[in-house]
């Protein structure tokens, strides 16, 4: 499997969003690294390498970076990560982080980013029990996540920010 075809993919629906919710204001910088465990000095330790291919059971390391090009700040930007349908969301991976005095903790959706929450996410499904359709709530699994979404109150003149999630490839 091409890791860059559909990290690609993800980029373009991430710049289509970034820019479109900030007029340009934001420059965005999204790589993927695959994550190897390796041996050093007797323990093992990982270390990412660009990920120009993968295969499946590998974990992809997508760190995304932006930045406010402007000398003014941004109010609520959200910056969006897409997961690639051939990979799975591998849970905590994608973690809250402080900018100033605010815990900006991502958000999820399962349903290809029209909706959006803080696990653990609940979708209702239609089952059929003691011979009568009802509609239960479910928990969703991270692996079914699509999106991963990160909303900042403020992005200030020239700041940057560095979101970090992993995927297992299918």
């Amino acid at each position: 499997m091409r890791v860059k075809q559909w990290w690609t993919v993800a980029l373009g629906l991430l710049l289509t969003f970034a820019l479109a919710q900030t007029r340009g204001d934001i420059r965005l910088d999204l790589k993927a690294y695959r994550v190897l465990s390796v041996q050093e000095q007797g323990r093992t330790v990982e270390r990412l390498e660009a990920a120009l291919d993968a295969k499946p059971g590998q974990i992809i390391e997508y760190q995304l970076t932006a930045q406010n090009t402007t000398d003014n700040p941004l109010r609520l930007v959200a910056l969006v990560v897409p997961i690639p349908a051939s990979t799975a969301y591998q849970a905590m991976s994608a973690e809250p982080f402080r900018l100033g005095e605010t815990l900006v903790i991502p958000e999820f959706s399962f349903d290809g980013g029209r909706t959006y929450g803080k696990p653990p996410l609940k979708r209702k499904v239609r089952v059929t029990e003691n011979g009568k359709e009802v509609e239960k709530e479910v928990e969703v699994k991270p692996e079914e996540y699509t999106h991963a979404r990160w909303v900042l109150p403020e992005l200030g003149a020239k700041q940057s920010v560095l979101l970090k999630l992993r995927t297992v490839v299918r």
